[in-house]
């Protein structure tokens, strides 16, 4: 590696190498380094400083001592004087900052605990027990003297069971403790029962953590989350929705009955009112004719409303049933859309049927299908202005055929699209007179193609055009998959 320094514009260049010439860094990084590194100091200059002054010593044991040898001895003595005060320096001072280390550490962990308990301390609504495997109590915290009416003191140094485990729940704890003792990181969570000191059960989600605190010795924290109001609200909801099951079977059997005994009396009406219609008694004025066909025409409509109350109701309760069969997707729409012939004829309205694949097939039930289509092409005819055009597209899109069906008529105000598939809800009230319904058929058709476990859009621009489109599955659903 090498650094470039510039110095008056000229650049100057320095290896690492010229930093470092002895290469001693690179030296050190060997393992064996150090070994060796001592082994030739001691035969350079330890062994070699030995042999001079174990020389030295034997001449002045022979000679004697002269005046230079006393200033060596003073001079010998000060260094080793030295170095005795500098390690015994260098054993102080690590001696006192291993005792500083250790005394910073004892502070930290010290402070760690208490803000550990301060938190367990004043955490809210966990109740947090510690205890031995005996079940004696050692540690209790606020949240437990509010859930259970014990106080620190009151429960220290008494028995879980005593307190507020109940009878049938001692051979549970007895076998926690001893999977606690047995498994190193024992954990075990569970919804139980706990008494309180006035003797009152509450429900409670209980944990359990095993924690050593030193060789052969447990502690077993116990933490506990109060769930009376979770279950006062089960409770409630539970009695809410079997309400609402009895209201529904209720609506489900006024409705069917309400429909036997108006549907009844309705079809004579009807039928009466065709045959007079027909002249088939006897001949009728213009006006009793006219008259006639107002009855059946109200009749039929009537009916239809019936019907339709009656689906919806179905549907909502998960009474109706589809009967699956395989249908051709060009062949059932060419079919809704020849039986409003006659009404688009009159106005001089135009449908175009757009089906790619042509001999596309789907599995479904053939009836509410056309149920489906019958609604939303009748709504656009109806909404369509005169020598309007209907455009009705069928496309498969993965695992789904996507059906839209576009006019070209009113359309629909954005403020209002939320409005619909909503039973009995009609947007454009202005015109309502004009364009007469109940606002059910569209919700209908949404709980139909629910069934079919598909979905429904709409897109629109006032005063221009209206889409209205569904999906639903190519092949049948699980009723798994449905759901």
């Amino acid at each position: 590696m090498s650094f470039v320094f510039r110095k008056g514009g000229n650049n100057i260049k320095i290896d690492q190498e010229d930093m470092d010439p002895l290469r001693i860094k690179e030296w050190f990084k060997r393992p064996y380094s150090v070994t060796v590194t001592t082994v030739l100091i001691f035969i350079l200059i330890l062994y070699r400083g030995w042999l001079y002054i174990g020389n030295w010593i034997e001449n002045v044991l022979v000679n004697g001592l002269v005046p230079g040898d006393v200033t060596f001895i003073k001079a010998l003595t000060f260094i080793l004087i030295l170095l005795t005060a500098n390690i015994i320096h260098m054993v102080l001072s690590r001696q006192v900052a291993l005792l500083r280390t250790v005394e910073d550490q004892e502070q930290k962990l010290i402070l760690s605990e208490m803000k550990f308990q301060s938190f367990i301390d004043n955490v809210h609504d966990v109740a947090v027990q510690g205890f031995g495997p005996d079940c004696t109590v050692h540690y209790w915290n606020c949240a437990s003297e509010k859930m259970y009416g014990y106080s620190k003191s009151e429960a220290t140094g008494k028995k879980m069971t005593e307190l507020i485990v109940p009878a049938e729940g001692k051979s549970e704890l007895d076998n926690i403790i001893v999977s606690a003792q047995n498994e190193k990181n024992y954990t075990n969570a569970f919804e139980t029962t706990f008494l309180t000191k006035d003797k009152r059960k509450i429900p409670v989600f209980s944990s359990y953590s095993a924690v050593p605190v030193a060789e052969d010795q447990l502690e077993i924290f116990s933490m506990e989350i109060d769930l009376t109001e979770r279950k006062t609200m089960e409770k409630v909801l539970k009695e809410a929705k079997e309400l609402a099951e009895a209201s529904n079977n209720a609506k489900s059997r006024f409705l069917a009955s309400m429909s036997h005994e108006i549907r009844t009396p309705l079809n004579s009406i009807i039928g009466f009112s065709d045959i007079l219609a027909d002249e088939g008694l006897e001949p009728l004025s213009e006006k009793q004719k006219r008259y006639a066909q107002n009855i059946s025409t109200s009749g039929h409509h009537l009916l239809g409303i019936i019907n339709n109350i009656l689906d919806i109701s179905k549907a909502e309760a998960g009474k109706m049933e589809l009967q699956y069969e395989s249908i051709s997707v060009s062949s059932i729409v060419h079919d809704v859309a020849e039986s409003l012939k006659p009404s688009t004829d009159v106005r001089n309205i135009s449908i175009n049927v757009d089906t790619e694949p042509e001999d596309c097939t789907i599995e479904a039930d053939s009836g509410k299908l056309k149920q489906i289509l019958y609604n939303l092409i009748g709504n656009s005819v109806k909404f369509s202005s005169d020598s309007g055009n209907i455009v009705i597209r069928c496309r498969i899109v993965e695992d789904y055929v996507h059906f839209e069906v576009e006019d070209d008529g009113i359309g629909i105000k954005e403020q209002d699209l939320d409005r619909l598939f909503r039973p009995f809800s009609q947007i454009d009230t202005s015109s309502a007179g004009r364009y007469k319904g109940t606002g059910l058929g569209l919700s209908l058709v949404k709980e139909l193609v629910g069934l079919h476990g598909g979905e429904v859009w709409v897109r629109s621009e006032y005063g221009k055009y209206s889409v209205f489109g569904f999906s639903i599955p190519v092949r049948r659903q699980n009723d798994e998959e449905t759901a």
